[in-house]
């Protein structure tokens, strides 16, 4: 690197706190750090131009779980872990909104309806359990009949009733990050993008031709995690995301979730945005490479065309992301070694949770 003695001076020297990973996680850690103590020198370091794993790039639903979710996490969670899961998911959610305005994301309450399978009885069954799921909801976060039963009106192709979550919101994920990043830089914390770390270790983060020290080290970065920390208990997946052309006749009027939300889609810009599905080709996904595949492709693309819009339709846009998952849905959160931190393992639900991984990283890394 040719730096400058100012250059050192102001990234480089005498940090308190260095966080790897620009996205939700490494952002909300870092503004709670420098918010709990004003006093501490914070740089983050981001790999890519834009937050590498997911951050910006997962389909902006402001979620906390759908019933058929619900329904197959009983099979091996007990009802007090699911109780937690689920504030853990609306906590966060609401710290996010405290750390970003609900203007600043383009937050829309707009609602989620989960769509049901005409002759997939573990489905239907989610109708007949709507007031367990309930109580468990109230239960977890204090909201009231969070779910209804309702008409559902999409397609012919799904069963005639659907699901409907009053408390369920989407986001723009761009605007949500430009925001974070924005608080971060008022709270005098510095930002380094493109910059690759190579290693890190207890004080030590290197770089190709550098080497930073710091008493504390966060690592925030996900499901790209094992490559820097290997004894990591987590398995990063790859997610896909297509968005159509424009639409004429756009049917979406909510937020969607099919199969356990593995498979969701939302109407943006006069557009249809559908992902997921990655739970029918689990094998291929079970990567941390970002790409497309054209057997998944084609799935979402048959699933809109034949369920929703019941007409052939294009993919314009095309991306993925790489998510951190584990066989608990519990995040990791915890000192790997002396000043060492990590905040990994969203379980995909990173725009719920993020935030208050980040919070209770700092807190833990301050304590």
């Amino acid at each position: 690197m040719n730096l400058s003695y100012w250059e050192e001076k102001h990234y480089f020297e005498d940090n308190d706190l260095v966080v790897i990973g620009a996205g939700i996680v490494g952002l909300s850690t870092a503004i709670a750090a420098k918010t709990l103590r004003p006093d501490l020198k914070v740089l983050v370091l981001e790999r890519s131009i834009v937050p590498s794993g997911a951050s910006t790039k997962n389909a902006g639903f402001a979620c906390f779980g759908s019933v058929t979710e619900l329904i197959s996490d009983s099979v091996n969670m007990k009802y007090e872990d699911q109780i937690a899961l689920l504030k853990m998911r609306w906590d966060g959610l609401k710290l996010l909104q405290s750390n970003v305005t609900p203007e600043d994301m383009s937050y829309r309450s707009r609602g989620g309806v989960e769509v049901l399978e005409l002759d997939d009885v573990s489905q239907i069954t989610a109708l007949d359990n709507i007031n367990k799921y309930n109580e468990m909801v109230s239960d977890a976060i204090g909201l009231k009949d969070c779910f209804s039963i309702v008409d559902q009106h999409l397609s012919d192709s799904f069963h005639s009733k659907a699901i409907y979550n009053q408390y369920e919101g989407e986001l723009n994920p761009m605007h949500m990050m430009s925001s974070l990043q924005r608080k971060a830089s008022k709270l005098g914390i510095n930002i380094l993008y493109g910059v690759d770390v190579q290693s890190v270790y207890s004080g030590v983060v290197n770089l190709v031709t550098k080497e930073i020290e710091s008493p504390k080290i966060a690592v925030c970065t996900n499901g790209l995690s094992r490559a820097l920390l290997p004894q990591l208990a987590l398995q990063a997946v790859r997610n896909q995301v297509f968005v159509t052309e424009l639409l004429a006749n756009n049917p979406l009027q909510s937020c969607y979730h099919f199969d356990q939300g593995y498979v969701y889609f939302r109407e943006i810009d006069n557009r249809i945005l559908i992902g997921g599905a990655r739970n029918l080709y689990s094998e291929q996904e079970n990567t941390d490479q970002f790409g497309q595949t054209d057997n998944l492709k084609a799935y979402l693309k048959s699933f809109v065309e034949e369920r929703i819009t019941k007409r052939t339709i294009q993919f314009e846009y095309e991306w993925s992301g790489i998510l951190g998952v584990g066989e608990t849905k519990e995040p990791i959160i915890e000192e790997v070694a002396k000043g060492l931190y990590v905040g990994v393992r969203l379980g995909g639900m990173g725009v719920a949770i993020g935030s208050g991984v980040g919070h209770s990283l700092a807190e833990m890394l301050l304590s």
